[in-house]
Order: structure tokens, then C-alpha cells, then sequence
């Protein structure tokens, strides 16, 4: 019997700071102190302008692969969870394979599964693996929603910071640790309660898809930007993301006390410590990261683990309940069984400035 393992997770975050005092001056401090005490989040992380979720990807691959000294050659399955492509074609995931220089032989395919994104990619890396379609897997998980996001948005620019995580999975056999469970599910139904209106083939690009309009709480956004049903989207967490939990853990005849931690997608304090609070959490198997880079969408969960790796909060041979959830509506539930030789803790956060030569990358186009 063969598993699959995360071997290291690397992630970055732009140079760029939203920070309080700016978004004091542009809502008002009651607003902001408000949402503040709510969502846990004081500071945020945004790309520049010109920069994209896949220049913090190719950041936090370069680093994983220096750190482990990888033979590029060996890694056969690149994957890119994100919102945000460099372009609609080709995938960025093949942008990402050419510029880290990987094999002609690597398969590369986007995956767009918003806040889920991350047990979505390893469900993927890890059922490749199982399968003996793939050996090495490099899985990106990127986003910069803070490019569809209306500054003037005070319900979402709040929360939302951009970053990104590579991670590496390899294979491992049964009972020396690894991935041991994984769920995931949809409520297409809800698709509408967070989304893009326009800017796809059902509702094109137009003059009056870029008109702003303010809604009944004064937010303003137009139709080529991020909508949040927010009474919903808290209602799906707080309830359904939780049932799906306890269901699991039913299912599998496991409780809380059979993990060492319990790692949440960081949308903002309040929902994680509702769905904690549901379980029966205890503060020792809790662990946050959103404080000082927000809600940071696909690649909240892996900066996540990736942070508690670096902290020494993930210890070898211990276990691991994983969950996000978020567009879709989706949700993803995983448990790893981390290896007593493991190691995933790449030095050091990469913090990636600005480069103008980004920009111009793609201006011969």
C-alpha cells in the first residue's frame, strides 16, 4: 500500500502593507476598529501593481526547491490553485513550469477552487501519486484578490491579503505517516453567494460591467469585482462546514483528543472560533495566522501549515486535522499523519518586492 507526503511547504507574501492607519483614513477608525475586533486581521499583504499571485508562487518555489536541493527533472506534476491566472490562456500553471524550468515531461494544469483550493490540490497530487501517474508534485497555491477587490469594498478589502505557498509531494508507504484521509464536497447551488458577475462568457466585458455601484451597507464595487453574500457565506461556514466536520469524525470513529492540532482556513477569527468552539477545540490545538497577512483566500490554509512548521507547532510524527472551505460553495477536510523523520519547515518567510522587469515580462505580446 502506497500514500502520498508532504516533504517541505514554502510560502511568500508581497512587500506591500495595507495597514490600519490607511484604512482608518479612508472608512473611519469606528468602522475599521469594528471589523477589526471581528476578523482578528490588522494588517494585510497586497501585490503592487503589475505583480502577479504567480511571481509569490514562483517566490516560494524557488525556495523550496533551493532549500531541498531538488533535481527539477524528477518533479512530473506542477499544479496552480488560483483565482487570479496571469492570463484566461494559457494556464499559469504552464507559465510557472517554463519560467522554474521543469521538464518538458511535467504535467501542469490550473486549478480554481477558491478558499478549498488547497485539499482540492492535494487531493489531486496525492490520488496522482497513489496512482503511479506521478512520482514528484510541486502544488502552487496562489492568489491576489486584492486586484478584484474595490478599494472603496469596506466588507472585503478589510479582510483579504495575497500570498503564496508551493509545497512538495512525494510518495510514502502505508503507516510511515502521510495523507490518511481526505474529503471534499460542493453546494453548487450557492455558487452566487460569492462571485464575479461579470467579465466571463455569461456576462462579457462591457462599459457597464466597470460602473460602480453602491450597495445598502455603502460598500461600492462593480460587476468585474468580488460579491460576497456575507450573511450566507457566514452561515455555510458556521453550520455546514461544521456538520461536515463532525461528520467526519463519526464517520471515521475518531474525536478531537485523536489530533494534536486542528488547522482551519483563516477567513477571519470569528468564523474559525465558532467552528473551534462546535468541536470542542482546546486553545492547545488551535493555531492562527491572519493577524498580520489576512484572509489570504487559496493559500490561507498551506501559509498556515507552513507557519506552524516554522514555529515548531507541527511536530514530527504527530497528527493533523485540515479543513477549508469557501466559493462554490466548497469545502475540503484532510488528516496527515506527519512522518517521524519529517522536516517541512523551509527557512524563513520569502517576502517578494516589485520588480519592474515583471511588468514588462509579456509587453513583446
Amino acid at each position: 500500500m502506497k500514500t502520498s507526503k508532504i516533504t517541505a511547504i514554502a510560502h511568500a507574501l508581497p512587500t506591500n502593507r495595507l495597514t490600519q492607519a490607511t484604512l482608518e483614513e479612508r472608512f473611519g477608525t469606528k468602522a475599521v476598529k469594528s471589523i477589526t475586533k471581528m476578523s482578528g486581521i490588522r494588517e494585510r499583504r497586497i501585490v503592487s501593481p503589475g505583480q502577479c499571485a504567480s511571481d509569490l508562487a514562483y517566490a516560494a518555489a524557488i525556495r523550496l526547491i533551493e532549500h531541498l536541493d531538488i533535481d527539477l527533472s524528477s518533479i512530473d506534476l506542477l499544479t496552480f490553485a488560483t483565482q487570479t491566472p496571469d492570463f484566461r490562456i494559457p494556464a499559469t500553471s504552464s507559465v510557472l513550469q517554463g519560467k522554474l524550468g521543469l521538464s518538458e515531461h511535467c504535467c501542469t494544469f490550473d486549478i480554481n477552487q477558491a478558499c478549498s483550493s488547497f485539499i482540492h490540490s492535494l487531493q489531486i497530487a496525492h490520488s496522482m501519486i497513489v496512482a503511479g501517474t506521478a512520482k514528484r508534485a510541486l502544488v502552487l497555491n496562489g492568489d491576489a484578490l486584492s486586484t478584484l477587490i474595490n478599494p472603496m469594498d469596506r466588507g472585503l478589502v478589510t479582510l483579504h491579503g495575497d500570498a503564496a505557498t508551493a509545497a512538495l509531494f512525494e510518495p510514502a508507504e502505508s503507516g510511515t505517516g502521510g495523507i490518511e484521509y481526505i474529503e471534499i464536497g460542493t453546494d453548487g447551488t450557492k455558487f452566487d453567494r460569492l462571485l464575479i458577475p461579470a467579465g466571463g462568457a455569461r456576462m462579457p466585458s462591457s462599459r457597464e460591467t466597470i460602473i460602480e455601484v453602491a450597495d445598502e451597507d455603502g460598500c461600492i464595487r462593480n460587476l468585474e469585482q468580488i460579491y460576497m453574500d456575507g450573511p450566507s457565506v457566514f452561515h455555510f461556514v458556521v453550520y455546514k462546514v461544521t456538520d461536515v466536520l463532525k461528520s467526519t469524525l463519526t464517520k471515521l470513529q475518531r474525536t478531537i483528543d485523536d489530533f494534536d492540532m486542528v488547522l482551519l482556513h483563516q477567513a477571519n477569527k470569528t468564523m474559525v472560533d465558532l467552528i473551534y468552539r462546535a468541536l470542542g477545540v482546546p486553545q492547545e490545538k488551535r493555531f492562527y495566522y491572519m493577524e498580520e497577512v489576512g484572509n489570504c483566500s487559496g493559500a490561507s490554509l498551506p501559509s498556515l501549515l507552513a507557519q506552524a512548521w516554522r514555529e515548531g507547532i507541527i511536530k514530527p510524527a504527530s497528527r493533523t486535522l485540515l479543513c477549508s472551505f469557501g466559493g462554490g460553495l466548497s469545502w475540503g477536510v484532510a488528516i496527515v499523519k506527519w512522518p517521524y523523520d519529517a522536516d517541512a519547515a523551509v527557512p524563513g518567510i520569502v517576502d517578494v518586492p516589485f520588480l519592474p522587469e515583471d511588468e514588462a515580462l509579456y509587453a513583446k505580446i
